[in-house]
């Protein structure tokens, strides 16, 4: 898990910007939200964002494109559900799953990636 801010965007244009956990799974940001959220629907409506992670001064990684929902309840989600329980069960325990088939996940089919680091001193 790692921190993204992810940028989605309003009705006239406007980005907003907040923080999700990112798992960066088989080559893809994926995140979760609240199905009410204001961040699920602007990705419904409009499903282009932006995302960045930024542990440190040392790394950035940014990623441009569409959130695409995930079925967790699908075969093909099937590795991607693992690895959420396998990050977040140890972390929250069973109530975390409760909250996981409450949950919205997407993920960002990127259109552009952007790297940035800092090799140590």
């Amino acid at each position: 898990m790692c921190l993204l801010a992810l940028a989605t965007v309003t009705a006239d244009g406007r980005p907003i910007v907040g923080p999700v956990d990112g798992i960066f799974y088989r080559a893809s940001f994926h995140f979760g939200s609240a199905p009410d959220s204001v961040r699920v629907r602007h990705i419904r409506k409009r499903p282009q964002v932006s995302a960045t992670h930024l542990p440190g001064e040392h790394l950035a990684v940014t990623v441009h494109g569409r959130a695409v929902v995930i079925d967790l309840a699908g075969d093909e989600a099937s590795g991607f559900r693992q690895t959420l329980l396998d990050v977040y069960l140890p972390r929250y325990g069973h109530d975390f799953e409760r909250l996981m088939e409450t949950s919205v996940y997407a993920r960002i089919a990127a259109e552009r990636m952007f790297a940035f680091a800092m090799p140590p001193a």
